[in-house]
Order: structure tokens, then sequence, then C-alpha cells
């Protein structure tokens, strides 16, 4: 016999359903795959990943610049990281053209 019929918790048995695992908060403050995000903005310019020496460096410089205190879906934040990048990638050539 159910108990108080206007209480809905006690007129539905409960039932588990593992597909509805609780998610990763994605309001919580280093949750997202920050390597991830950056190395997908790297492919849509370069059609290639950075290497782990370049994002290191990347993630130096936007740390540097405050960056990772606002939030990664900003577009000022792609700007930024996108910027860096293209940075990054030419002081590359320049330095291996000096090393030639």
């Amino acid at each position: 016999m159910p108990g108080d019929l206007r209480d809905p918790e006690q007129s539905i048995p409960y039932h588990y359903d593992p597909r509805y695992d609780e998610a990763p908060n994605p309001f919580e403050p280093g949750a997202l795959d920050v390597d991830g995000y950056l190395q997908s903005i790297a492919v849509e310019i370069f059609l290639a990943r950075l290497s782990p020496e370049m994002l290191n460096a990347l993630k130096a410089q936007l740390d540097e610049k405050g960056m990772f205190h606002q939030n990664m879906g900003d577009q000022s934040f792609r700007d930024e990281a996108a910027k860096l990048i293209k940075e990054l990638a030419m002081a590359r050539k320049v330095a291996h053209k000096w090393l030639i």
C-alpha cells in the first residue's frame, strides 16, 4: 500500500538506469579537457596537432595572460588561443630557418 498519494516519490518506485549516470559538471573549473580543446583549435588552423612542447608553451602563454580565468567557450579565449598558436608556429619556422 503506498503512502501519501500526493507525494510522487512514494507512488512511483525508484528505478536505476545506468544510461543516466552522473556526468561531470561542465561549470566546475578545470572540468574540461584543456589540452584537447587547444588541440582542436590547432587542427582547425593547421590541420595538424601541436607537439607536446608547443602545447606546453601555449598553455604557459595563456596562463601568463590570465586567459584560464575566463570561460574557455568564450570567443575571446578562442581568438587569443588561435593568435598565440599562429605566433608559436611562426616563431618555430623562423628559428628553423636560422638553424639550417
